[in-house]
Order: structure tokens, then sequence, then C-alpha cells
């Protein structure tokens, strides 16, 4: 393809990309094998209702592909499903309670999906290209090193013992067992800077938390900034051998 037409059509193009989608590598990669090159109405309607397997993830991300390409003043109905891409992300871990007060952690597998919408007469001269997997747009925070293990001073100690006395309201256990608590460093002024995580970055209790934090570290007068950080997800094997322990007595069964 010529360089003047390779601008026309990633001039046209509406791409989007998708973070963590609810649908595992295997499956996403396979249901975008079926509908590719076909118009995106049609890979959306056999994506949703079949014939075939259907992919009802992929669907909602043609969803908000069609609405990109809406405001773009371009028809779906003019479009082709050109190309995609689905890379493993990392799981989302959630509580699963069971009966008698017994809860355990499921992990629910997603994908960072990426499509591409074209006109179908810039699709057929892009015949080659679009049937193949686009190369995976990674964020840079998915390639983020693991924070070097720091030793804390006394006073960040001190933030950090006072952390212990914040609650999950859901799990009932502290923040600090719990692996919530990634890092504490306190600056020349005094401010403690804090970088915590939750369970996903889909969990409604960021504010909640973020104000029980800031109730105990009134309490002693710190002041401090918060820092959410999402990336490497927390996973069961962050909580400590105490914070086990303190589950285990109120009913989970697996770590």
């Amino acid at each position: 393809m010529s360089t003047t037409m390779t601008a026309i059509v990633e001039a046209v193009d509406v791409t989007v990309h998708e973070e963590q989608v609810r649908v595992a590598e295997a499956e996403a990669v396979a249901a975008l094998h079926r509908v590719l090159g076909r118009s995106a109405i049609e890979a959306r309607a056999r994506l949703r209702l079949g014939p075939g397997r259907t992919c009802e993830p992929l669907a909602r991300v043609l969803d908000r592909a069609f609405v990109v390409a809406g405001k773009r003043g371009l028809d779906p109905a003019a479009l082709v499903l050109a190309a995609g891409s689905a890379v493993a992300a990392e799981d989302i871990v959630r509580i699963r309670r069971k009966a008698h007060g017994v809860a355990d952690w499921i992990s629910s597998p997603t994908s960072d999906v990426t499509v591409v919408l074209r006109p179908a007469g810039l699709a057929a001269v892009a015949a080659v290209s679009s049937v193949e997997p686009l190369v995976p747009v990674v964020p840079e925070a998915r390639n983020r090193p693991e924070r070097e293990p720091v030793v804390e001073t006394e006073a960040e100690l001190a933030v950090r013992e006072a952390l212990y006395d914040v609650i999950d309201p859901d799990l009932g256990v502290n923040v600090v067992d719990l692996g919530f608590v990634r890092q504490i460093r306190i600056d020349a002024a005094g401010v403690a800077h804090l970088v915590m995580t939750l369970t996903s970055a889909a969990c409604p209790l960021t504010e909640v938390m973020a104000r029980n934090v800031r109730a105990v570290l009134a309490e002693d007068g710190t002041d401090f900034d918060l820092e959410w950080e999402w990336l490497p997800a927390w996973k069961p094997a962050d909580i400590t051998p105490d914070g086990r322990e303190q589950l285990q007595a109120i009913g989970f069964s697996a770590f």
C-alpha cells in the first residue's frame, strides 16, 4: 500500500482500545477471528446473537466503537471490522460469599482489547493487513517494574502502625494486613505520601477508605496525600499471615 493510501486509511480508521475487558485472551482472539473482515453491524450481531459461539464483552467494545464512529460522522453500516487484537491483562479479584458465612476469592480473567473499524471501500484495499491482529497497545503502566523494597523510617513506621486502625468495611480486616498499603514516605516537610491499592480498580470504596485514613491520621495531626495504584493488581498473596488468620476466623476458606 502506498504511503498516501496508508495515511488516508489511518485518518478514517475508528480505533477503540479497552482495558480489562472481562473475557479470557483465548476466547477473545477466537471471537475476533470469527468476525474479522465482516461488516461492523454483522460482526456485532454475530458476537452478540450468533450463529455460533457468542462473545458479549467484545460486542460491547463494538458498541463503544459505534459511538465513536457516530461522533466522527461515520455510519457504522458503512464500516468493516478491519483489525483487532486481544492481550491477557490482570485478573479482577473479588469476594465470593458462600453459605454459612464461608467466603473465598474468585478471579475473573480479562483482556486488553483493540478493534479497528474502517470504511468498506478502504478495507478492501487493505485486505491483507485487515485480517492480521494488531500489535497490542500496552499502557506504560502495564510494564511498570515492581517497586524496590525500602526500609521505613521510625516516623513512617508510626504512620503504618496507625493504619492498622483503618478497617476495610467489606472484609473486616485492616488495610495493612490486607496488603493495601504499598508505600509510605514522609518528606522533609513532614507530609506522609501514601501509595495504596484495593482488590480492584472497580472497587467502590476508594472514597470511604480515603476518609477512614484521614480520620485515623488526623488524630496525630499527620498531613498526608494518597495515591491509588492499580498496577500491578492486588492479589490474595499480598495478604500478611496475620491477615490470613483474621480472614479465616471470619469464614474465608481459600487464598
